[in-house]
């Protein structure tokens, strides 16, 4: 073969792999403009999932709130006409005991104050899961914002434990706060501090049986906040601790399905104390109970106005709006 013969197969062969890489390119082109059609297609989608997810749960809380508010008009009309719902505990914190009406000596009484504590309950249990669910979808679009203000974490935590020792001690469990402070002042956001005391603390009643103890404890050293939630209950194994943070993670402790959750409070107590840069961690053994720690820094806000009010739930200063308590529900299974 001579020299022209040569030159002319590397022509071919060349040309052909040239229209083959262009091929490919256009090929690729191709792809990558139908991979980003699909891309926006399936964003645009779950904005409207997330934009319905949302609209409907807000449409739930409306008559959820309605039915609240008719069940505590009943009660305080109970209340006006001298059949008095409520007692109290050894603490002297009131509770409603069974839903009773104590020392009235009327079964009607006592049949009417039953059901209204149950309408309660159930109001109250619905509320935190669509508060949940509506925490859920503001961190899946990336809407969750925080709004620090200084604050007495003693105050607030003992007020959030007082809140929910009427359903701990119906449930036979003895709910109990521990501080080594005074006093603690730190800076924290604290409708989400509370969601995430409510959250551990369902869980912890939910799962410790009658006779059991369950104690909120905090303490502050070297530039940290610890806060902790301690049970007697059920425990969680060894395998599933390292997953317990994740979306729609469930215990799976008690064949009983009714103990279970939806998989969403605890992924949201992790979100939450990430967004006050903190972290959150568990130690527990199957059968001996669980502790879950949260671990947040010692900072405060800069001071732009005076002190505002303490309205019952320590606090003191900050330069964002102040947020009492949402509601200081009970927490139910």
């Amino acid at each position: 073969m001579d020299l022209l013969h040569i030159t002319l197969v590397i022509d071919v062969i060349l040309a052909i792999a040239l229209a083959v890489v262009l091929f490919c390119l256009v090929k690729s082109a191709n792809s990558a403009k139908l991979l980003k059609k699909q891309l926006d297609s399936a964003v645009e989608a779950n904005d409207r999932r997330i934009r319905f997810f949302s609209g409907m749960v807000h449409d739930l809380k409306m008559p959820l709130s309605i039915i609240l508010g008719a069940a505590q008009l009943i009660e305080m009309k109970l209340e006006n006409s001298g059949h008095g719902m409520e007692t109290k505990d050894g603490r002297g914190d009131e509770i409603a005991a069974n839903g009773c009406i104590p020392g009235s000596g009327n079964a009607d009484g006592e049949y009417i104050g039953k059901n209204i504590f149950a309408i309660k309950s159930n109001c109250y249990r619905m509320m935190r899961l669509t508060n949940n669910l509506l925490d859920l979808a503001k961190s899946e679009a990336g809407h969750l914002v925080l709004k620090p203000v200084n604050c007495d974490l003693c105050v607030l935590l003992e007020e959030i434990v007082r809140t929910v020792r009427p359903y701990a001690v119906i449930k036979q469990i003895d709910l109990r706060f521990s501080r080594t402070h005074d006093s603690i002042i730190a800076s924290v956001d604290i409708e989400k501090t509370e969601r995430m005391m409510l959250n551990l603390l369902s869980n912890a009643i939910r799962f410790t049986g009658p006779g059991g103890t369950v104690i909120v404890a905090v303490h502050a050293t070297e530039g940290r906040i610890s806060i902790s939630v301690k049970d007697t209950g059920i425990g969680i194994p060894a395998e599933r601790q390292s997953r317990i943070f994740g979306l729609y993670q469930q215990a799976g402790l008690d064949p009983r399905a009714e103990k279970e959750g939806c998989g969403i409070g605890l992924y949201l107590v992790k979100t939450f104390v990430e967004l006050h840069h903190g972290n959150i961690r568990v130690i527990s053994e199957e059968g001996k109970g669980s502790e879950f720690i949260i671990e947040l820094p010692a900072v405060t806000v800069r001071t732009t106005r005076g002190i505002q009010d303490t309205n019952d739930h320590g606090i003191i200063a900050g330069d964002t709006k102040s947020a009492g308590l949402s509601g200081g529900h009970p927490v139910n299974s």
